[in-house]
């Protein structure tokens, strides 16, 4: 193993780490839709709607994403054939980003649902006595502070799925695992080691940034929302 030679790889997998940007920031936008509606359907009233949102977040849950990842690229394809739909024009990017969304949305939904039943609903009461209807109470009163109390969760469920685009060269994506993959292999292997010394150390980074970020963005907001409440 040469580690003198780690540093010199660095530059050329940064040239795929914009790929793992894309995967991660497109992958977080709708797991967040996803959650959002699973979330509502989990706290419905309706016993149908609730079992099924609550069975959708057991499954995405339990299953690995490795196996969701094939399961979408190898098997929704073929079954998807059988009724008269071609996917063949469907990037494996694509692919990547819907398994991620899918599998962390089961995530986001918990989080949204335990954030918003963390909010004292005595304070729903009250808006409902001065006149203000669900939407406006939940906008001005119950979702202020759900997203505070969510925001450390959002920020680990973020560097999770950030850590699991790794997972996008298993189906052929140049993502910055992939890239590492490749460098790995022009070379029949012999500088392997290396390279994935030189993946990890990118990643760790990048983990670091996004704790520092969710920390400070936590600690803005409910100083933010701390100083609005003492006014």
């Amino acid at each position: 193993m040469n580690l003198a030679a780690i540093p010199s790889y660095f530059p050329k997998l940064m040239t795929a780490f914009p790929v793992t940007i894309r995967i991660t920031v497109e992958s977080v936008i709708f797991s967040l839709l996803i959650g959002a509606l699973v979330s509502v359907g989990s706290l419905s009233k309706n016993k149908a709607i609730a079992g099924i949102a609550k069975g959708y977040i057991a499954f995405m849950r339990g299953i690995p994403t490795l196996i969701l990842i094939f399961l979408l690229y190898l098997g929704l394809p073929q079954v998807m054939k059988r009724i008269g739909i071609n996917m063949q024009g469907i990037s494996t990017i694509t692919y990547i980003i819907a398994t991620l969304s899918l599998s962390t949305s089961a995530n986001m939904a918990e989080m949204m649902r335990a954030s918003y039943l963390a909010v004292n609903k005595g304070q729903l009461e009250a808006a409902y006595s001065v006149g203000m209807t669900f939407r406006t109470a939940f906008r001005r009163i119950i979702f202020p502070q759900a997203f505070g109390i969510a925001i450390p969760t959002l920020g680990n469920n973020i560097i999770m799925m950030f850590k699991e685009t790794s997972l996008a060269f298993t189906v052929g994506v140049i993502d910055l695992l992939g890239k590492g993959r490749a460098i790995s292999s022009a070379s029949y292997g012999s500088n392997r080691l290396e390279v994935y010394i030189a993946c990890g150390i990118i990643f760790w980074l990048c983990v670091l940034i996004l704790e520092r970020v969710t920390k400070f963005t936590e600690n803005i907001y409910t100083r933010g929302r701390k100083q609005a409440t003492a006014k």
